[in-house]
């Protein structure tokens, strides 16, 4: 796990955990790391999550399937990230979303128990590791919020220039999105069409510029 300290280190999870300190509390937790092909699940709809996991390398997809096998595509994490933390918290029996493989990953598992409860050992770290915890969680609640917010948004352009405002960079700064076109339209719940032709659109009125998945606001 020497390989990944950088990454570790840059965890919201482990906010305020002297450096030093971070190989004892990995033991504690019992850590373990697994590797991932690109398109194989890290977690699948229905599988009970026991797990808080940590991403160290390459990309992960969070996707829900409908009743009709549609999927939707909720959002994506890059390393440091964490996931389903929510729904060890609330003791869900099934998970209710697909955590894949979007290039081959590795990704590092913390039993959810060893987390939130503090250890025979009482080591020192506990008490932080719990308050990022919560920290974490109201983080993500925050996010959904957001996220509803846009999905309910009814105007193709509004939508676009709502999730493109949720990067934190200066007007004229190009950023980059983790998304393709499809993916785009996916997260916005939009056809692909509508999204491309709009894109088009505010080019020419000169609110934004891209390239691909790099964007720039004006």
């Amino acid at each position: 796990m020497e390989r990944y300290r950088g990454v570790i280190q840059n965890i919201g999870l482990f906010k305020g955990i002297a450096p030093e300190t971070l190989a004892s509390m990995l033991d504690c937790l019992q850590a373990q790391t697994v590797t991932y092909k690109k398109g194989s699940f890290v977690l699948s709809a229905g599988e009970k999550p026991e797990y808080v996991g940590a991403l160290l390398s390459g990309q992960l997809q969070i996707t829900r399937d409908d009743a009709d096998g549609n999927r939707t595509l909720l959002t994506t994490l890059a390393p440091s990230d964490i996931f389903a933390e929510v729904f060890c918290c609330a003791g869900v029996d099934e998970s209710p979303v697909n955590v894949m493989a979007d290039a081959d990953s590795t990704v590092m598992l913390l039993q959810f128990s060893r987390v939130l409860h503090t250890c025979p050992n009482s080591c020192q770290f506990h008490q932080t590791l719990i308050e990022n915890m919560m920290r974490q969680i109201a983080q993500k609640s925050l996010y959904l919020q957001d996220r509803i917010e846009i999905i309910r948004i009814k105007s193709v352009r509004v939508k676009v220039l709502s999730y493109l405002n949720t990067f934190p960079v200066e007007r004229g700064r190009s950023f980059t999105i983790p998304f393709n076109r499809e993916e785009m339209a996916d997260y916005l719940c939009v056809e692909r069409s509508a999204l491309s032709h709009e894109l088009m659109r505010m080019k020419q009125d000169g609110l934004i510029d891209y390239y691909r998945n790099k964007f720039t606001l004006f």
